[in-house]
């Protein structure tokens, strides 16, 4: 085994110094206040695989981080401490990352610490290293399937947070990800709601056809960080007559069903706000139904089974969306979806 050492002290050495002089006194008065000095400290364990300027080191699996979103290194930081990442026996780079990630203590700050840290870095703008990929193929994909999470620009939208930009990002682990995905290696945990909306639209492509998307990935413009821009308009109060609603089904359960319809991953990401529809699933507030009548227990049953081939979407829908909703939960959804087109 490779023992990496950096030019000052690994962060794991320090704390656990920095534990043993806890013990000993009762405090730790060397102990960085959580920000910026913290965050630069712990990147020295982060740095033997990231490399110093964040920049990735392909040999090691490790990507480059110089460029993430902010709100997305935060969210990768806490799925590896849970292990909604880094859970698959064929996930070496994830298997390698996750105890690293769990070295941090989140109640002291450190994970905002080293993602301020992060964010201080200059962006770097890997260079294509994969051969081959059709980029007038890959952009037909990437904008039928990819951009209505990620962007048209590879930038991400404000409103799919869960989605980050693809840009500043190593072509290598572009196509690396998308076969995790496509595998069931990355996004099928429990609980994944996103990576499981992230696995619908990519089951069963070749390499090829990966390729063909990371290539064009790699054409786009390498623009700055996106600014995060303000929130979405509230949702408008459901409005609904009691009168149409099925035995059994209340006002309430549309309302909650509505709350999660646009809960991140579960629906919204696919059938767009309010159920308007998109490139990857069908629009739901009109008359037309394609695998079944419409009816609210119809609906019930297709959410708790998904749909394998689509009749027009590009992907299969995911049992529960992928996600582990509970029945109860199920139902509600269900609710607000027979209101839509009613």
């Amino acid at each position: 085994m490779t023992r990496f050492t950096t030019r000052r002290s690994s962060y794991l050495t320090w704390a656990a110094a920095c534990a043993a002089f806890t013990i000993a006194a009762g405090a730790c008065e060397l102990r960085p206040a959580p920000g910026f000095a913290r965050g630069e400290m712990i990147f020295d364990t982060c740095s033997p695989c990231h490399g110093k300027d964040g920049a990735g080191d392909e040999s090691l699996g490790a990507p480059a981080i110089a460029g993430a979103a902010e709100s997305y290194l935060t969210a990768q930081l806490e799925r590896f401490q849970v292990g909604v990442r880094g859970y698959h026996y064929q996930d070496a780079e994830g298997l390698r990352m996750r105890p690293m990630s769990r070295a941090l203590i989140p109640a002291e700050g450190d994970n905002e610490s080293i993602v301020e840290f992060l964010m201080s870095l200059p962006i770097v703008d890997p260079p294509a290293t994969l051969e081959g990929g059709d980029v007038e193929v890959g952009e037909a994909d990437y904008t039928l399937l990819c951009s209505n999470c990620h962007g048209i620009d590879g930038r991400g939208l404000d409103a799919v947070p869960d989605a980050p930009t693809l840009l500043h990002l190593n072509d290598w682990y572009i196509a690396s990800s998308l076969r995790k995905y496509r595998d069931g290696v990355r996004g099928a945990a429990p609980g994944d709601a996103s990576g499981a909306t992230m696995r619908a639209p990519v089951t069963g492509w070749t390499d090829e056809r990966i390729n063909d998307v990371t290539a064009y990935i790699m054409t786009m413009q390498r623009l700055p960080r996106r600014i995060p821009g303000p929130p979405p308009e509230p949702l408008p109060p459901v409005d609904v007559d009691p009168s149409i609603l099925p035995e059994g089904v209340t006002v309430a359960m549309v309302q909650e069903g509505q709350d999660l319809f646009h809960g991140a991953g579960i629906c919204v990401s696919c059938h767009l706000r309010e159920g308007a529809g998109g490139a990857l699933a069908p629009d739901l507030t009109d008359d037309v139904w394609l695998h079944i009548d419409g009816e609210y227990e119809q609906i019930v049953e297709l959410i708790i089974d998904g749909v394998d081939t689509p009749i027009e979407a590009p992907g299969p829908m995911l049992p529960r969306a992928g996600t582990d909703i509970t029945d109860e939960q199920v139902r509600a959804v269900a609710a607000y979806v027979y209101t839509l087109s009613r």
